[in-house]
């Protein structure tokens, strides 16, 4: 009675719990891979971000000419530079564009992190849910032997045939091959622990997920916040195409050193201003960037309508699981009370051993269903977190 209470007072009720740090979960080479990936992004972003800035250009160059009767040599050096200081706002444009790239390539890597440790949490759930399984199969396979010692007691006193002792043999087999693929898909899932973690499952604490209301999972959902950054990115690349066909107001600056007969050393600095006057891909240029950045609003539009139908999934899934629990757990205090009626019956020799243990072991059945359904909630609780920023 005290599970019954436990299941049908605690399952529902159960809080997210996991303290420690999930990306420990990872194996440790998936755990460099995911910090060397970050870096890059970081890199790459600092990169982008100053890209307008152009190079400092240093040259040396060395001549030696006879066009004279006299041989003349003439050692030039010279450190120039010429950097656009206005783009019709392409500067500004380029710069957003970098941080905003930033912030994409932070939520794709915590997209990808955040999957890999779903992967691995639903893994271990599903170790778990194979061991109730397996646990409940052979109680099942324990009923079957009975059924089978039965029959074969009744066949020898002449009340049954042969039939209905071969059906119970049959159906024996039958579980014990359902068990055999039980423990090969263990099997199957310890391999694929194995490939993500480097962690023993025996010494996992699993989290306890409840359930968040939509709009908490619709503001942190990482794919719609992913497609959201992709609308700023998308914007700030058209601005940018525009903007390069546009005016550029550039600074140019130079020092040269001449080492000849005059040895002469000059600076020199001014502005040029530059415009394109043609170019035959330009209207189908900016057409492309528009429609770039018309196409990520329409996945971002779409992207939430699907997480919201991802989100409702699991909600229904998990209220037929509730019910599924509510009917396990009345079928478990049905078996309570069959089971102390027949174990009083079969004191007053009115029933078997063998009623006695069939009734244990159904017991036993409905009370890891229980377990396997909870299971079952928490996978899919698991969907949603995996979902969202910074929640597994």
């Amino acid at each position: 009675m005290r599970l019954i209470r436990f299941l049908s007072i605690g399952i529902f009720l159960s809080v997210s719990c996991f303290s420690q740090d999930n990306l420990q979960l990872l194996s440790s080479l998936k755990q460099d891979i995911i910090k060397t990936e970050q870096m890059q992004n970081e890199l790459n972003s600092d990169n982008l971000q100053y890209s307008w800035i152009n190079q400092i250009v240093g040259t040396f160059s060395y001549n030696n000419s006879d066009m004279t009767k006299n041989t003349e040599e003439q050692n030039i050096l010279s450190v120039s530079m010429k950097q656009p200081i206005f783009k019709s706002g392409g500067i500004y444009y380029a710069i957003e564009y970098a941080k905003a790239n930033r912030d994409y390539l932070r939520i794709v890597t915590k997209n990808s992190e955040q999957g890999q440790i779903k992967t691995v949490l639903s893994t271990l759930y599903n170790i778990k849910k194979i061991n109730l399984q397996i646990k409940k199969q052979q109680y099942l396979i324990d009923n079957a032997k009975i059924d089978i010692m039965r029959k074969k007691e009744q066949y020898e006193s002449g009340f049954l045939d042969s039939s209905y002792l071969n059906q119970a043999i049959l159906t024996k087999s039958t579980l014990e091959r359902a068990l055999m693929d039980m423990e090969s898909s263990k099997y199957e899932l310890l391999k694929t622990l194995k490939t993500y973690s480097d962690l023993n499952y025996k010494d996992v604490t699993l989290p306890k997920f409840a359930l968040v209301d939509e709009s908490k999972f619709m503001q942190k959902s990482l794919n719609i916040r992913q497609k959201n950054s992709e609308i700023m990115r998308s914007d700030y690349l058209k601005k940018m195409t525009i903007s390069s066909y546009l005016p550029t107001i550039s600074l140019n600056a130079g020092y040269y050193d001449v080492h000849d007969y005059s040895a002469q050393q000059y600076r020199s600095i001014g502005l040029s201003f530059t415009i394109p006057l043609i170019d035959v891909n330009r209207g189908r240029t900016i057409e492309i960037s528009r429609l770039d950045y018309l196409k990520s609003k329409l996945q971002f539009a779409d992207t939430k309508r699907e997480e919201k139908e991802n989100y409702d999934l699991a909600v229904n899934k998990i209220k037929l699981l509730k019910k599924k629990i509510s009917l396990a757990l009345e079928d478990l205090k049905l078996y309570d009370s069959l089971l102390a009626t027949t174990k009083d019956s079969y004191s007053a020799g009115e029933k078997t051993i063998y009623d006695v243990e069939t009734l244990s072991n159904s017991k036993e059945t409905m009370a890891i269903d229980a377990k396997i359904f909870a299971t079952d909630i928490q996978l899919a609780l698991l969907d949603i977190y995996a979902r969202m920023n910074g929640e597994i």
